[in-house]
């Protein structure tokens, strides 16, 4: 009976001599066999889950962004909240004069009379740095109130007074009023042939109809409602 390899013997049939013994000791003779280790083989299938889902929690958490904060925790953290040392009605004025150029230029040189194109502008513009007084409004005690607005959400304004002191004024069911400086303050007048002062625009803004945050406002379109007594 021959000793001879079964795999030497059909790599001979093959191959030449030569090739086959070179074939048969790289591939067959020397080469390494590996073991299946079963020291540490679980077979438990409890133990294999809880293996499982500590791997998939390793992984979601290494490659998942942190958490972003919730309402509340803004809220405990006060985020949002104006510090008591920038809560001064002087630190705002330039904020409301750099508002009035900008209104001015959305509403363009020939603002008068204002056309529907010009009102929609204002409707879409950005209110931080507005000058905006309560005229109407179902609480008593608003009325009146009138200040620079550091904040607009999406149903209050936040304004500072003159008196340094910062007022939440709910949108509903309130009327506010600013004032627009013409940017021609100073116009020919052709009957009486002298100079007379333009006078400045003034609008009103229904609060109620005014519910949007000034980023949603920008491409919003907006449509006309009826207008529902105070």
């Amino acid at each position: 009976m021959s000793n001879t390899h079964i795999a030497h013997e059909l790599l001979s049939r093959a191959f030449p001599s030569e090739d086959a013994d070179r074939i048969f000791a790289e591939k067959v003779k020397q080469k390494p066999l590996f073991l299946r280790p079963t020291d540490h083989e679980v077979t438990d299938a409890r133990e294999l889950r809880r293996r499982e889902r500590h791997r998939r929690q390793a992984f979601l958490r290494k490659k998942q962004k942190p958490r972003p904060l919730s309402a509340k925790q803004k809220r405990a953290l006060c985020i949002y909240d104006i510090p008591k040392e920038a809560q001064k009605y002087s630190i705002y004025e330039p904020l409301h004069a750099m508002w009035v150029g900008y209104i001015q230029e959305v509403l363009g040189e020939n603002c008068r009379p204002v056309s529907a194109q010009a009102a929609a502008k204002l409707v879409s513009a950005d209110f931080h740095g507005a000058e905006l007084e309560v005229v109407r409004a179902r609480c008593v005690s608003r009325v009146g109130v009138k200040g620079i607005v550091v904040k607009d959400t999406k149903f209050t304004f936040e304004v500072i007074t003159k008196k340094d002191e910062i007022k939440i004024i709910p949108k509903e069911h309130a009327i506010f009023r600013f004032q627009i400086p013409s940017p021609q303050r100073c116009v020919q007048d052709r009957s009486a042939d002298s100079e007379v002062l333009d006078r400045d625009l003034v609008f009103e803004l229904h609060g109620s109809q005014f519910e949007n945050r000034a980023p949603d406002r920008a491409n919003r379109k907006f449509k006309q409602k009826p207008l529902i007594d105070l």
